[in-house]
């Protein structure tokens, strides 16, 4: 299959994973590797926002991820 020419517009690429905590995704943003959670504190009616995107830490304890794994990374402990 052709790969398909790169969007001058896109930022990066993110996947949806699911833990037992919820659904959250990881990917790359302009090349830095990004882990994104819901807000788990957002008020109905706040402005807060409904997503956070953070960078990613990988987890410890994991061996290096072969060529074309997808990197699992770590919750962060305060989600």
């Amino acid at each position: 299959m052709a790969e398909q020419p790169k969007n001058p517009d896109e930022l990066g690429a993110l996947w949806v994973k699911q833990s037992d905590r919820g659904e959250y995704m990881t990917g790359t943003v302009n090349g830095v590797q990004v882990v994104v959670f819901r807000n788990g504190n957002k008020r109905e009616g706040s402005n807060a926002p409904d997503w956070r995107v953070l960078k990613s830490k990988p987890m410890a304890g994991r061996t290096k991820p072969t060529r074309d794994a997808q990197p699992e990374y770590a919750a962060d402990p305060e989600w």
